[in-house]
């Protein structure tokens, strides 16, 4: 069992070897080879992380911490770090949830990029991606993660700007990538922070000072509000969300890991494995989880409005990321984790799901004129032509709802019991997310029927046909994910809760579950009545945009914020590089510059009038240096 431990790495190192492989192979390697090479890798990782959490598992309780040291990476007095892997029950089951969401993404991108010109960049990518979210999550050291984050951050650019040759998904890379600049300021204060206090940033060094002796209280609010700029960056909370409705720029894969498995999670795990710091700040724990609980609410509302089918999707993932950063604020760690991992399966199957409906929409036969795949109203007639996506479309739909006995049910409504038994600050959490409770069953259902209920709306619809089966039996495998993962921690099992350690575990109870059940059936059957077949008026797109006009191009246009964020942030700095470019650099930049060698050429010409041939000049010249010699020492001796 020790041997596992130590192969550990391997977890990290299978997908790296991948990426490696097909990084080093020909340019005549098959495209499905490729997709085979990467998707093994991402398997043979999936695998040795269930092997070593059975080990994990096998071991008593008290003895379930296990910290690998791979190498020391830099010893520069005071500071020394090593390269080590920390497993634990928490990092172990991240780490086996990735992996597993990680494998089944990438047996179906090879399905979905079936024929792309640069799938094995592609590929490869996405291989990097995933050993780099592995590195963040076995890391026993806060400058490790740190390397990590930053790489999962660049894999996010390269692969949410993946079909670069489009403008409009250039930016959006740029935008991912300079917003979580932004929030990454913040993170490496804090990390400057945190070696400043404690010498060290060594988890398990850092968590033993804590213990022994409190943080002064200004001083752990500080450090615990630096680590959550960053968390708003990579997990996409107010402030700085804004990054991730435009990363759906990126191939449907991409998003689908993005959202379930890598990076936007994240900032989840980091206030998850840095609790005893963010214990130790009840004023900065109170922010968060209003911050989170105010996210939740806010995204769900805009989501009401959007038209493209991934969108809806991303705006549904901010929303419930702000109620895993709410949990996990409040110290109610089983419950963020429990709603990470569900959510990890619905939201893989719903990208999944809605890029099978974008790849039969953009490859349908026989429909003419080009459409926007992307677009819900362009649609409609589904179920028909793609029964396998709709059912395992509609269980994620009900899951992310939360009704029960789904597993979004359980993880959600242990949100909110753990947030109600907390009280204060948190029961007004409770209340923001009960409200995006019923907004998320009101736009999963408004989704689900203009997607796949009454006629095609377009010919492409109309001629569309069903997925391949690499990219429907990854839907199968989330779908069944999506109904009995909840019960992992059902009321009378807890089996997470157990695992992880927690000293109390949250009691549920039915009648207090049941306003939460209402709601949502109140979203549901609202949407229902709105969108079903008919009725609706005549030739009027959106019912709900028809009924809130004003209030719906608000909704529409992501309530104006991006458009206050380019008129305050974007425009002054275009003015100003655009100055720059045009003045600075040619008139003072280039200026100086050019003028430097003007100068130069001048004394150059001037110097070459001595160059004559004359041998009298030359003598002349000579004794001039002489006298001038001679003078010098006279003076000198005087």
């Amino acid at each position: 069992m020790e041997s596992l431990f130590a192969g550990s790495w391997l977890i990290i190192a299978f997908p790296l070897l991948g990426f490696l492989v097909n990084l080093l192979s020909t340019g005549q390697t098959r495209e499905r080879t490729v997709g085979v090479v990467a998707s093994a890798a991402a398997a043979a990782s999936f695998g040795t992380s269930a092997l070593v959490f059975a080990a994990l598992l096998a071991r008593p309780p008290e003895a379930r911490m296990v910290e690998v040291t791979l190498y020391r990476w830099a010893a520069v007095p005071p500071l020394t770090v090593e390269v080590g892997l920390r497993i634990d029950p928490l990092s172990a089951t991240m780490a086996l949830l990735v992996t597993l969401v990680g494998t089944l993404i990438h047996v179906y991108s090879i399905g979905y990029m079936a024929g792309d010109p640069y799938v094995r960049r592609f590929f490869m990518f996405l291989n990097l991606f995933l050993a780099s979210m592995l590195l963040l999550i076995l890391a026993d050291n806060f400058l490790v993660l740190f390397a990590g984050w930053e790489l999962v951050g660049l894999c996010s650019y390269l692969l949410i700007g993946f079909w670069f040759e489009v403008p409009y998904n250039a930016g959006a890379g740029r935008k991912a990538f300079i917003v979580n600049r932004i929030g990454d300021f913040g993170f490496t204060l804090g990390l400057l922070l945190i070696f400043w206090t404690f010498g060290t940033f060594h988890y398990g060094s850092i968590f033993e000072a804590l213990a022994r002796r409190p943080l002064e209280a200004g001083l752990a609010t500080l450090m615990a509000l630096l680590l959550f700029a960053g968390v708003t960056g990579k997990s996409a909370q107010i402030p700085l969300y804004v990054w991730l409705p435009d990363a759906m720029a990126g191939p449907t894969p991409v998003s689908a890991l993005i959202h379930a498995a890598t990076m936007v999670t994240a900032g989840v795990y980091l206030i998850l494995r840095a609790q005893p710091l963010f214990a130790a700040a009840p004023a900065a724990q109170a922010v968060i989880t209003l911050v989170g609980a105010a996210t939740a609410l806010w995204a769900a509302l805009i989501a009401v409005g959007q038209f493209d089918i991934k969108r809806v999707l991303a705006f549904s993932t901010i929303s419930q990321l702000g109620s895993m950063v709410a949990a996990a604020g409040a110290g109610a760690a089983t419950a963020a984790l429990f709603h990470l991992g569900t959510h990890a399966f619905f939201k893989a199957l719903l990208f999944l799901g809605a890029g099978s409906v974008i790849h039969a929409l953009a490859h349908a036969h026989g429909a003419h004129g080009e459409i926007d795949p992307n677009d819900m109203r362009r649609m409609g007639g589904l179920a028909r032509r793609m029964p396998l996506t709709f059912w395992t479309y509609a269980v994620g739909a009900a899951a992310l709802a939360g009704v029960p006995p789904l597993a979004g049910f359980w993880s959600k409504e242990e949100i909110l019991t753990a947030l109600g038994e907390r009280g204060g600050w948190a029961t007004i959490a409770s209340g923001l997310l009960v409200a995006a409770a019923f907004l998320t069953a009101f736009y999963m259902t408004r989704q689900v029927m203009l997607i796949f209920a009454g006629d095609p709306r377009s010919p492409a619809a109309a001629h569309a046909a069903e997925s391949s089966a690499v990219m429907t039996v990854p839907l199968l495998f989330f779908a069944l994910f999506s109904i009995a993962a909840g019960w992992v921690n059902a009321p009378g099992v807890a089996a997470l809760a157990r695992w992880l350690g927690a000293a109390h575990e949250t009691t549920f109870h039915w009648e207090s579950a049941l306003p939460t059940v209402l709601i949502t059936g109140a979203g549901i059957l609202l949407a229902w009545a709105l969108y079903r077949p008919g009725a609706g008026p005549e030739g009027v797109e959106d019912p709900l945009q028809a009924r809130l006009d004003g209030l719906f191009e608000a909704l529409r246009e992501r309530l104006y914020v991006d458009a206050l964020y380019h008129f305050l942030f974007v425009q002054p700095f275009q003015g100003v590089a655009t100055a720059v470019a045009t003045r600075l650099e040619p008139y003072g930049i280039d200026g100086a510059v050019h003028g430097l060698a003007r100068a130069v050429g001048r004394a150059a010409a001037l110097a070459r009038r001595w160059s004559t041939g004359y041998v009298r000049q030359y003598g002349l010249s000579v004794l001039l240096g002489a006298a001038l010699l001679a003078l010098y020492v006279l003076a000198a001796l005087r």
